[in-house]
């Protein structure tokens, strides 16, 4: 019969008697792991991973594991191992080890936590976030996000990165009022320079030349409530830009 190793405790069932192999190194590792029936992962506590799962999978053996935490998205019950509730489960699916293909225990880990799978998923992430930097909502100065888009109103929740403003503009068809909910503002108001905090807002009555700078090493986070009969991007006319859109 074959030896069953029980993760972590570096112990090894001969099906007569336990031996206590201690900490094995690499070379050991692969050859118990690789060598054995089958291996027992009774953990007590929510696994937020389990290495010891996939090098044994990764060798072609098979995991008898308790169902807790990330046990259920790492071993595919019933193909690469099982999933267990108790000790006397666990008993009684190692008699079914045999059931399963150690090869399709080494495939599973091939297309899931191989180190290619590991780069391409940590590539498709990057390529989300530049995505989304490149999204309509977001600006060199911050970003926004619209929170209500009726035919006589608009609001947007607007944030501002520390440093930076918007272009100096104004709206022929819409009003608009900034209400700060984080952070501090400097909003020009035609000729005027209103200096704004958290709780404090200002009305920009249609026609009216206005910007908002951070002058902060915070985010600004406003509000912003337009009244008018139209809302699109092409009702912007800018006089100055630290963007090049003038």
């Amino acid at each position: 019969m074959q030896a069953i190793s029980i993760a972590r405790s570096g112990l090894i069932w001969t099906g007569k008697n336990v031996v206590y192999e201690g900490s094995a190194g690499p070379d050991k590792r692969n050859e118990l792991l690789g060598g054995a029936y089958a291996l027992l992962h009774p953990i007590n506590f929510d696994e937020p991973f389990g290495l010891s799962v996939i090098e044994a999978m990764a060798c072609g053996t098979p995991v008898v594991a308790f169902n807790r935490g990330s046990m259920p998205e790492v071993i595919a019950d019933g193909r690469t191992g099982f999933l267990v509730s108790s000790i006397d489960e666990a008993v009684f699916k190692l008699r079914h080890i045999s059931d399963l293909k150690r090869a399709d225990c080494r495939t599973w880990v091939e297309e899931r936590f191989s180190a290619d799978r590991m780069a391409e998923d940590y590539i498709r992430v990057y390529q989300e976030i530049l995505a989304e930097r490149k999204r309509e909502d977001h600006r060199p100065w911050g970003y926004y996000h619209v929170l209500a888009n009726e035919p006589g109103h608009k609001i947007k929740r607007i944030v501002v990165y520390p440093g930076q403003r918007l272009s100096l503009q104004r709206h022929r068809h819409r009003a608009e009022h900034w209400y700060i909910v984080e952070g501090q503002a400097i909003v020009t108001r035609n000729r005027e320079k209103i200096r704004l905090g958290s709780g404090q807002a200002v009305d920009l009555p249609q026609g009216v030349w206005h910007r908002i700078m951070n002058p902060g090493n915070e985010n600004t986070v406003f509000i912003e409530v337009q009244t008018g009969d139209y809302f699109g991007e092409d009702d912007i006319e800018r006089v100055e830009d630290d963007y090049g859109r003038v």
